[in-house]
């Protein structure tokens, strides 16, 4: 038995010690980048992590050239001796030329490897992929696919993003009546984030919508249960509950507000099933954190008149989007989607139903709560 138990420890030792030289050799990618190149070529950038003890540096990037994603792999694999391996894999970035173009062939190419699951994050870059993923970050030791995932991930865990996950993405492309979303990445000020939203046709990307106005195309997709948002409603109707009033020296002609804790919930409704006319309910509660005017938040009549105005507010920035959408021929929303729903899933072209898209109409009702003050009071 006492020899049993040594062999069988030995094997154990002898096991770790040959899955650790091989962890050696290998060059996890974490993040993929395309961009357009000459000659119709397809621009790659890689970033790797790799295990060596001995190594200052874990983050290595390679750039190539190619025809195809998987041209890259292999040209790229030339120029390192680490083996590359997808099965980290957290974020794909695409550059807007090529998204411009569309990435279905390239979000394809992911699908379809089996190593990497569809849990990955897509993001499109403001300029090129290459200068996102070549960023120099202020921590170290860095990886920037990691960063880049933990970016957006705590992004959507604050309920400011939508997932933007590969599965998300072909789910959304394969539809008829619904539109990908994905995060924009710039590089602002020396600092690397999220500065937009991509919105696509189909494959293509075709505009994007600001990160201020994404709270409002966001609470139409999915509820909110810790969001935020900063908006402006006219100060002149509250003239009479500032602390302070001073006409002569007043400049701002709105009241600046800051809600946050909103938990939110969305119907769209078609009263008439041949038309698409839609009816859109929005009931939000939500915490009051911020004004730019102290307001006598004691009185019931000054809640009840922020309720109402932010109600105002918001109707006119959702009405606003989805023109912005209609015009820009692109459907996040899904309210192709909830159209073929109420006609019972009758089939339904993307020609006809962009077409009936450009006739549609949106009339919007938010029912805002204020449940809380926050440390205004």
């Amino acid at each position: 038995m006492k020899i049993l138990c040594i062999l069988f420890s030995s094997m154990l030792l002898l096991t770790g010690c040959l899955e650790t030289k091989y962890l050696e050799k290998l060059g996890l990618i974490t993040a993929v980048g395309y961009d357009k190149a000459e000659d119709d070529k397809l621009k790659g950038t890689t970033v790797l992590y790799q295990f060596n003890p001995s190594m200052d540096e874990v983050e290595k990037t390679l750039t190539t050239t190619a025809r195809t994603s998987k041209g890259i792999r292999l040209s790229q694999n030339l120029d390192t001796d680490h083996k590359l391996v997808s099965g980290q894999l957290r974020v794909a970035v695409y550059g807007k030329d090529i998204a411009e173009e569309g990435i279905a062939h390239l979000v394809d190419t992911l699908e379809r490897d089996s190593s990497i699951g569809n849990m990955v994050y897509l993001a499109v870059a403001e300029s090129t992929a290459e200068e996102i993923l070549t960023f120099p970050l202020k921590e170290e030791p860095s990886n920037t696919g990691t960063y880049l995932y933990n970016l957006i991930q705590q992004n959507v865990d604050g309920d400011a993003i939508i997932a933007p996950t590969l599965q998300e993405f072909v789910t959304d492309y394969g539809s008829v009546g619904k539109d990908a979303i994905l995060p924009m990445l710039s590089i602002t000020n020396g600092d690397m984030g999220v500065e937009g939203f991509a919105l696509f046709d189909e494959d293509r990307y075709v505009q994007s919508v600001g990160k201020e106005r994404f709270f409002y195309v966001r609470s139409l997709i999915e509820n909110n249960e810790v969001g935020s948002v900063e908006l402006g409603v006219p100060l002149e109707a509250f003239k009479e509950h500032l602390s302070k009033w001073d006409r002569e020296d007043r400049t701002e002609e709105d009241l600046f507000i800051t809600l946050d804790s909103i938990r939110s919930s969305f119907k769209i409704r078609l009263p008439d099933r041949d038309q698409p006319n839609f009816h859109i309910t929005l009931k939000v509660k939500s915490r009051l954190l911020e004004m730019s005017e102290e307001l006598h938040l004691g009185n019931p009549k000054v809640i009840k008149l922020l309720e109402r105005s932010i109600d105002k507010k918001m109707e006119e920035s959702i009405e606003d989007v989805l023109t912005f959408l209609q015009e820009n021929h692109t459907d996040p929303v899904g309210f192709g989607m909830k159209y073929m729903s109420v006609r019972g899933h009758q089939d339904l072209t993307r020609k006809q139903w962009t077409d009936l898209y450009q006739k549609a109409t949106f009339h919007v009702t938010v029912e805002n709560e204020i449940v809380r003050t926050g440390v205004i009071n």
